[in-house]
């Protein structure tokens, strides 16, 4: 038996690993079984001899000595390699490794994947014989400290062991579903078979190491819902496969997004050469794509990458700019390609889309043209294609929260289309075009007086003193609701059902509904004024300005107040008070008809 200590600098090493790598203790296992595998793989390339089937990793559990072990069939290793390999620590002084790394995440970096497993154990062994003609089985133990221990080794097949026994705070290691979670979390994909209570746990081979050519629909959407257990296909999916100027492969899915799927996400799993590293990665990808599901495997970043690593590495970087124009091109061959089913899809992946063109400028620059906006009579169309169909000023939008805004029909009657707003992001997305385009205005259908609104062939009559009905109109309104803040204007409109509409700048109505979201209970139009704009067309109207404004005072003074509000309800600005306030108004309106 031979004795020595672990070629390092510092009597401290094993207390820094248990103390800064606590946190993340389940991947002990994980980084034991990356071993096994990298030696299995090894094995395969330099054994001639050995056969596919022999490679493989078995765990096994003995709970009578708290005690993990994984077994593999790989490479091997002489008393020499364990020496080399695993004493031979390259560390600086202690204060220098303390000082500098006491912040950030550093298994992996400093060959610390095997000393990981002393965060959960008092005991680790090690048994190993290798494939090398004429070796000799070498063992290796070590309690936690710098001394260790090296005696002939007990195994007769070629292979490794490591014997992990458990300390008191993580005996639940020992149980089979804690060992199951793990698995099921790290390993699936891993490219040799690996064994835990006679069973194979990782048997699927993942898709995205296929070529793209080669996978069949129906391939993507069984792999989706067995790994991911959705029992909805996916909507849309992209394979990505790339291996210049960086290798990576990975799938990424366009799930249905529906609550469930809200509650689901962070579905993003980011492996290196098969072995799960991290969910919903959020230094890889940007925030739009961890609504996603998939995979991606990067083989080149290390097995335990730190998210600083990840935000500030040049590569990883490059990968995610890789990864946001790959996808803006896939959907624009959708577009260009399958205009029928981009246009099916696209009701469902619009929040991914415009969430992503809204929060990165070179998705916005990609994407900007295969963006639709549904319209009023039901058809999609791109931004250039409503344009395009537009008979007024060509980069005027029209858009409408309400379908059944009566607005709408004298719009489209002129040839105009009109665009259905009914997403969040909507406004926000109108402002990012104009951003974009200082000649392109998204104008609600009610934000102003449209020219085809207005019916020129009316003729207004003059009284004696030149004063038209629309002068005696207006005066009347500024009378009765007797505001400031709302200016009367009276015109002549096409829809003679229409009493009156409330004009209301574009601009401060956007500013004003992100305003009432945050204050439900507050009225829009109460912070800042509106142009009431009376139509002079309207029979009401009309009766309203013969009314005698003496014996009528209090029908006049309640028409006007209520014509003004059944205005503003249009607007859906009404607070529940505000709403109870009209309901009252409308009791009265009908008490005075009877």
């Amino acid at each position: 038996m031979a004795k020595g200590k672990l070629s390092i600098h510092t009597e401290n090493i094993f207390p820094i690993i248990k103390k800064w790598l606590y946190s993340e203790h389940d991947i002990f296992l994980r980084e034991i079984i990356a071993n096994a595998i990298d030696a299995l793989s090894k094995r395969e390339a330099m054994d001639k001899k050995v056969g596919k089937k022999e490679l493989k990793v078995k765990i096994e559990i003995d709970k009578d000595n708290k005690c993990i072990k994984v077994i593999d069939t790989g490479i091997g290793m002489t008393a020499d390699e364990i020496k080399r390999y695993i004493n031979q620590i390259a560390f600086s002084g202690a204060e220098d490794f303390v000082e500098k790394y006491k912040n950030k995440d550093i298994i992996g970096h400093f060959g610390l994947g095997f000393y990981s497993s002393f965060m959960v154990s008092d005991k680790v062994t090690i048994d190993s014989l290798s494939y090398q003609e004429g070796a000799e089985a070498a063992a290796w133990e070590c309690e936690g400290e710098t001394e260790y221990k090296m005696i002939k080794g007990s195994r007769t097949t070629v292979g490794t062991t490591v014997s992990i026994y458990l300390n008191n705070d993580s005996k639940d290691y020992i149980e089979s579903y804690k060992i199951k979670d793990i698995l099921d979390k790290y390993c699936t994909f891993m490219p040799y078979p690996i064994e835990f209570e006679d069973k194979v746990i990782n048997q699927k081979e993942p898709l995205w190491e296929k070529d793209p050519k080669e996978v069949k629909e129906k391939e993507y959407k069984e792999f989706y819902k067995e790994y991911f257990h959705d029992w909805q296909e996916p909507l849309f999916w992209i394979h990505l496969n790339i291996d210049y100027p960086f290798n990576l492969k990975g799938i990424l899915y366009f799930p249905k997004l529906d609550i469930h799927a809200m509650r689901n996400t962070g579905m993003v799993k980011l492996f290196c050469n098969r072995v799960f590293v991290a969910d919903n990665v959020k230094e890889l990808l940007p925030e739009f794509l961890l609504l996603l599901k998939g995979g991606i495997d990067i083989p080149d970043i290390p097995l335990n990458v730190s998210r600083s690593f990840l935000q500030h590495d040049k590569e990883v970087q490059k990968i995610t700019g890789y990864i946001i124009k790959k996808i803006g091109d896939e959907l624009k061959r959708l577009f260009n390609d399958d205009r029928k089913k981009y246009e099916k899809i696209w009701e469902d992946i619009q929040k991914y889309v415009k969430y992503g063109v809204l929060t990165q400028e070179k998705f916005f620059e990609n994407c900007k043209e295969i963006i639709l906006f549904q319209t009023t009579d039901k058809k999609w169309l791109s931004l250039s294609e409503l344009i395009a169909e537009q008979t007024e000023e060509k980069k005027k939008v029209h858009y409408t929260t309400d379908a059944n805004s009566p607005y709408i029909e004298i719009l489209t009657k002129e040839g105009n289309k009109v665009v259905l707003a009914d997403e969040l992001l909507d406004n926000h997305l109108y402002q990012k075009y104009e951003m974009a385009d200082n000649n392109l205005s998204f104008t609600r259908v009610d934000a102003q007086v449209a020219e085809s609104m207005v019916d020129k062939d009316t003729v207004e009559e003059i009284d004696d003193k030149g004063k038209g009905a629309s002068d005696k109109l207006k005066e009347l309104f500024e009378k009765q609701l007797d505001d400031k803040k709302i200016t009367v204007k009276v015109q002549a409109l096409k829809m003679k059902d229409i009493p009156a509409m409330i004009v209301f700048d574009e601009q401060m109505r956007r500013f004003m509904e992100m305003n009432s979201m945050m204050n439900q209970e507050e009225d829009k139009m109460s912070i800042t004024g509106y142009e009431l704009v009376i139509n002079s067309n309207n029979e009401l109207i009309k009766k309203l300005g013969n009314m005698n404004a003496k014996t009528d005072k209090d029908k006049i003074s309640l028409l006007c107040r209520y014509i003004n509000d059944l205005a503003l309800i249009k607007q859906n600005n009404y607070s529940p008070k505000k709403l109870q306030e009209f309901v009252k108004m409308s009791s009265e309106i009908l008490e005075m008809i009877n």
